[in-house]
């Protein structure tokens, strides 16, 4: 197949490392794969150029250009694909647009990364989606969000497919020794903003101190965003909470990350507090590394850990709920931390494995050209 994948950029994010994982995981397969882009940015573009494909970035010059559409229908016109792949919103209303009224119009499958939060969309949101009427399919990579599309607009009944995201299994492995058992280590992976629910955590070690004496290591390892009024308030927030508690070494900033496998070997836990997610890819890699994860029960969660077998889910605003289940984590042996490691590990081998991930997509765009 002749492939083009349509995303923003290539400079970072979890839905921009999904596509280029799937585009080299199909090129291997042996299908033609060209990448566009239409913002500057090529820190996850290794993978691509060491299996020879092509990047196209095309800067757009306002909010909402049209010369990536102009630029998107030449480039269809010249090399004639199959099939088109676009990831987020934005990108999925230029895929749709590009296409209208081309000679050749290939198949257009859409996806979106992030599940709605509860009521009503947004101005955006509703007006993306009346355009999703035009694409062949629509791909989530959770089954709530599928479930919530599918509750709210009939049309895309048949037209939809939850595909999970994908880890490279071989190279995301447990470590061959464990850290030591003091300092308990935590590790959060993630950018910084209110629904990433750090402040939650910093309760939760609050409380930790004053209720068990506890007084775990954590990092957080993620973007700083402070160009964004409501991201940078936030992390003034979490910093004000961490003087308070005076953490002092016990909180470390390692802010982006281009290797977290060494993170994931040197903790003895991943915690994601997040209440907004599609499906988050630093949990697949905490479970393929042989890390516990604890996590906030919902979306889909539940799916993804399984209470006291392979880590723990908690209430994501209730603090001590989350206390709780730190503390049933550090109060377990090491042999018993590791089991609930290597049931993490069995299921992403089984559900999470890039191999799973190109040939869910491999099939359905075999049907959708059928």
């Amino acid at each position: 197949m002749k492939l083009l994948f349509l995303v923003d950029n290539l400079s970072t994010g979890g839905a921009q490392r999904q596509m280029v994982n799937l585009g080299v995981g199909l090129r291997q397969l042996g299908h033609q794969i060209d990448f566009f882009c239409y913002a500057p940015g090529d820190l996850l573009a290794g993978p691509l150029r060491a299996a020879d494909i092509p990047v196209r970035i095309v800067q757009k010059k306002s909010r909402f250009s049209p010369d990536v559409i102009f630029a998107l229908r030449g480039q269809m016109r010249a090399r004639g694909y199959d099939l088109m792949l676009s990831y987020l919103t934005t990108p999925n209303v230029y895929a749709i647009l590009a296409t209208r009224f081309l000679p050749r119009r290939p198949r257009i499958v859409i996806s979106e990364r992030l599940n709605d939060l509860p009521g009503k969309g947004t101005l955006i949101q509703e007006m993306s989606r009346r355009l999703y009427r035009l694409a062949d399919h629509i791909v989530v990579n959770s089954h709530h969000q599928r479930e919530d599309f599918v509750r709210r607009y009939r049309w895309v009944s048949g037209r939809i497919s939850t595909i999970y995201n994908g880890v490279d299994v071989r190279l995301f492995r447990p470590p061959k020794h464990e850290p030591p058992d003091e300092p308990f280590r935590l590790l959060s992976i993630a950018s910084i903003a209110p629904h990433k629910n750090g402040l939650c955590l910093l309760s939760a070690l609050a409380v930790l101190n004053a209720e068990y004496g506890l007084c775990p290591h954590v990092s957080w390892a993620g973007q700083h965003v402070t160009d964004n009024p409501v991201r940078a308030t936030y992390i003034r927030k979490m910093d004000d909470a961490i003087a308070a508690q005076a953490l002092g070494e016990r909180w470390k900033w390692l802010y982006q990350q281009k290797d977290v496998i060494p993170l994931f070997h040197g903790h003895h836990a991943l915690i994601h507090p997040s209440y907004l997610e599609g499906l988050p890819n630093v949990v697949c890699e905490a479970l393929a590394c042989g890390r516990p994860v604890i996590v906030s029960n919902v979306l889909d969660h539940p799916r993804l850990v399984q209470h006291g077998i392979s880590g723990y889910l908690f209430e994501p605003q209730d603090a001590h709920d989350l206390a709780r289940c730190i503390k049933r984590l550090r109060d377990m042996s090491a042999d018993e931390r590791h089991e609930m490691g290597q049931q993490g590990r069995r299921f992403a081998e089984q559900y999470l494995s890039l191999e799973r991930l190109c040939h869910d997509y491999e099939r359905l765009f075999e049907q959708l050209l059928a």
